[in-house]
C-alpha cells in the first residue's frame, strides 16, 4: 500500500508521520473573501458611519486593544490603522485602553509591542484594571452588572480592536468580547461565563461556534447595548484564516461589523470532510498555539463533532510551557477524579481554566485519546506518549474501523462532517 510522508507541526518542529494513502485531508469551501487590510475594511464599514466621521464628531475617544496574549492578531498594525484614521479627521487626544479582562497587567514592553507607532505625544495608554471599574447601575437581564473601565464611560467614541475566530464560550471571539471580559469587573465577568453552567454538566450551553441558544453569548450582546446607549461604538476585527493567519478584516457597528466578520470566519475557518471519522491525528498548529496545554485543547473542540462515536483523537502538542494559565493543571486533575466537585467550585467561583478542565474531560468521556508531547506526566482525559508511534501503535486498536483524517492546524478551525 502506498504510504504518504507527512510533518506534523509539533512546537518549533515536526514529527514525521508515514500515513496511509487513504488519509483524508479536511478542505474548505464557499467563495474564500480576498485578503485584505486594515485599511480595507475601515474605507467599506459596516452598518456605520465610517470611522472619520464618527472621530470628527467626538471630543473623548477611547481605543480598546486586547492584550499581549492576542499578538497572532497582529494587534499593532490595526493600533496604527485606527490612530491614522482619527488623526486625519481630528486633534484630539486617543486614551488607549489595553482590554486584558482578568489576565494580568501588561508590562511596558507588551505594552510598547502592542501599540506599535501608534502612540502620539498627548496619547494616554492604560491597563483595564478589573478592580478599578465603574458601576453604571445597569443590569443585563441575566443579572450582570455593567462595570467597566471609567476611561471607556467618560468617552464618546469607544473603538474595540480584536480578532474573531471559533470560541468554546462565546460561540465566537471578537466583537462584544472587548467590552466583556475586555475592560469589565471581575462581578461582571464572573456572572456573565457562569451561565453557561445552568444545565449542569450534562447540559453545558456553549459550544465553538454556538450564539444562539448561548446564555453567554447572548448576555455578551445585551451587554454591549447597554454598554453603547450612551456613546458611539466601533470595531475593527482581524479575521484569521485556516493556519491562524490574519487573512482580513471586518470593520463597523458593534453588531453589523461582526456579524460580518463571523461570516467571513465560518468561511475561511471551517473545514470539512466527506464522513465522521474513526481517528482524528491533530497537530495544534505548532508554536505558539502548542505551547501549553490550555492552549492545544482548543484542538479538541475543534475535531469533537467530527468523530464517530467511540472515535480516537492523536494530539500532538509540545507543551513547552507545561499545563498553562493560573489552575489550569490542578482543575484538570480533579475534573479527572471528580467532575462534580470541580463544578460544584466553578459555581463559587467561575474561571476559564477551570471550565475548560471540565468541558474537556466531560466531551472526551467516551473518545480514546493519545496527547504526544515533549513533557512525559501530563494529566489528560487518555494516555500521554513521548512517541508518535507508541501513541498511534495504542491508539489504533481501540477505536472503530474507518478514515483516518489529519489536521494539520485543529487551535485555528472547526472541523466538521457532511453527513452531521
Amino acid at each position: 500500500m502506498t504510504k504518504s510522508n507527512l510533518s506534523v507541526p509539533m512546537g518549533r518542529s515536526f514529527i514525521p508521520w508515514t500515513a496511509p494513502d487513504d488519509v483524508v485531508f479536511p478542505v474548505s469551501r464557499g467563495v474564500r473573501p480576498p485578503r485584505g487590510t486594515p485599511e480595507d475594511a475601515l474605507s467599506e464599514p459596516e452598518g456605520s458611519p465610517s470611522l472619520g466621521v464618527l472621530s470628527a464628531a467626538a471630543s473623548r475617544i477611547a481605543v480598546v486593544l486586547p492584550d499581549a496574549t492576542r499578538l497572532w492578531q497582529n494587534v499593532p498594525l490595526m493600533a496604527e490603522a485606527l490612530r491614522s484614521e482619527i488623526q486625519r479627521n481630528t486633534a484630539n487626544p486617543v486614551t488607549w485602553i489595553i482590554g486584558a479582562g482578568l489576565h494580568r497587567a501588561p508590562s511596558r514592553d507588551e505594552t510598547a509591542l502592542l501599540l506599535g507607532g501608534a502612540f502620539r505625544p498627548a496619547d494616554r495608554v492604560l491597563w483595564s484594571d478589573p478592580a478599578q471599574v465603574r458601576d453604571t447601575g445597569l443590569r443585563t437581564s441575566r443579572g450582570t452588572p455593567v462595570a467597566a473601565a471609567p476611561e471607556a464611560l467618560d468617552a464618546d467614541l469607544l473603538v474595540l480592536a480584536g480578532g474573531i475566530g471559533y470560541h468554546d464560550l462565546a460561540g465566537f471571539s471578537g466583537g462584544r468580547k472587548a467590552l466583556l471580559p475586555g475592560i469589565s469587573g471581575k462581578e461582571s465577568v464572573q456572572n456573565n461565563h457562569g451561565l453557561c453552567l445552568a444545565g449542569g454538566i450534562q447540559g453545558l450551553q456553549v459550544n465553538v461556534g454556538r450564539i444562539s441558544g448561548n446564555s453567554t453569548a447572548e448576555d455578551m450582546e445585551e451587554y454591549s447595548r447597554l454598554i453603547g446607549q450612551d456613546r458611539k461604538i466601533f470595531l475593527l476585527n482581524v479575521i484569521p484564516d485556516e493556519k491562524g493567519s490574519p487573512h482580513c478584516y471586518a470593520a463597523g457597528s458593534l453588531e453589523a461589523g461582526w456579524r460580518k466578520g463571523v461570516e467571513l470566519a465560518k468561511v475561511l475557518q471551517t473545514l470539512y470532510i466527506p464522513r465522521k471519522a474513526a481517528l482524528i491525528v491533530a497537530s495544534s498548529g505548532g508554536y505558539p498555539y502548542d505551547i501549553d496545554l490550555y492552549q492545544a485543547t482548543k484542538t479538541i473542540s475543534a475535531c469533537l463533532g467530527a468523530l464517530l462515536p467511540g472515535g480516537g483523537l492523536v494530539l500532538c502538542a509540545a507543551l513547552e510551557d507545561g499545563m498553562g494559565p493560573g489552575n489550569f493543571g490542578r482543575d484538570l486533575l480533579l475534573s479527572l477524579s471528580d467532575q462534580e466537585e470541580l463544578f460544584r467550585q466553578l459555581e463559587q467561583d467561575f474561571t476559564i481554566p477551570g471550565f475548560i478542565a471540565l468541558k474537556i474531560v466531560h466531551d472526551m468521556k467516551s473518545h480514546p485519546a493519545a496527547l504526544i508531547a515533549a513533557r512525559e506526566g501530563v494529566p489528560f482525559p487518555g494516555r500521554t506518549f513521548a512517541s508518535f508511534d507508541e501513541g498511534m501503535k495504542w491508539i489504533r486498536p481501540r477505536v472503530p474501523v474507518g478514515p483516518v483524517v489529519y489536521v494539520p492546524a485543529g487551535n485555528c478551525i472547526v472541523l466538521k462532517a457532511d453527513e452531521e
